[in-house]
């Protein structure tokens, strides 16, 4: 809430280039975030579609997908870190089993994808605030300017302006 009162003052207060500034930190945080969750099981990410090729409809009937990818049935559905059976059997699990402390793991995760997705979002409003900024600076110009589309809340206008050649 205090960034959203913030945000309407800067479009009155800051400068665009910081505005610029601000928009820069913010997406290197962004991307410091998304460097440590890896977006291994975001929801919004395209799920894999891996395919397996047989030869007769009878074997696609029997496939086991556990089988074939040689690990354990409860392990196929997670889209990383799926060990074989060979490694299940010969080396231990590092890290926890309980089930309240994956819960709670699972729990921070979950947090975490939800403070990456209000940055994103703030940080394309912030984006957007910066361009209608520039557009109204641009604006100030004495050069003749036709507008090709309006400002919406996504966007700011669009302007055509004359090419005017300088001395």
């Amino acid at each position: 809430m205090l960034l959203r009162q913030h945000l309407r003052r800067a479009k009155h207060l800051l400068s665009a280039s910081t505005l610029h500034l601000i928009v820069t930190f913010v997406w290197f945080k962004i991307e410091r975030l998304k460097g440590e969750l890896h977006l291994l099981d975001a929801e919004s990410k395209q799920k894999n579609k891996h395919t397996f090729f047989v030869d007769s409809k009878k074997e696609v009937q029997t496939f086991d997908l556990a089988g074939h990818l040689n690990t354990a049935p409860e392990l196929v559905d997670r889209v990383y870190n799926r060990p074989t059976l060979q490694t299940l059997e010969t080396k231990t699990i590092k890290g926890t089993m309980e089930p309240k402390i994956i819960q709670k793991l699972a729990r921070q995760r979950k947090h975490q994808y939800k403070i990456l997705s209000q940055r994103i979002d703030r940080e394309r409003k912030m984006f957007v605030i910066s361009q209608k900024i520039q557009t109204r600076k641009d604006l100030q110009d004495k050069n003749k300017k036709v507008k090709v589309r309006k400002e919406t809340q996504n966007s700011a206008a669009i302007y055509k302006f004359e090419s005017k050649r300088k001395r």
